[in-house]
């Protein structure tokens, strides 16, 4: 069973992917552009505090956690991924791994 978890990204025309290994926990990023593809790296490896919904809409509490812990804590990562790099993550479109 292939434990790798895959997401597609792309920023304008440059399509690539995010690939996880849950049992290394290491972060392979895909993407032509190195720029790019260097600030998905650090976001990914750096550790992180998103705010998140606490027990109702309008409470709110702070979470801390470094994405590539587990890949519970990188798919919430990449859901501020285009905040922080410009990056958008394509939820919906198949990997091609390259």
């Amino acid at each position: 069973m292939d434990q790798i978890f895959r997401v597609a990204i792309h920023h304008d025309n440059d399509c690539g992917y995010i690939e996880y290994n849950p049992v290394t926990k290491k972060v392979k990023v895909a993407l032509e552009n190195l720029t790019k593809r260097d600030a998905i790296a650090a976001f990914l490896n750096s550790p992180q505090v998103i705010p998140a919904a606490g027990s109702t809409l309008r409470d709110f509490k702070s979470l801390s956690f470094v994405p590539i812990e587990n890949l519970t804590a990188l798919k919430l990562a990449l859901t501020h991924l285009w905040r922080h790099t410009g990056v958008l993550v394509d939820w919906s479109r198949p990997v091609s791994v390259r």
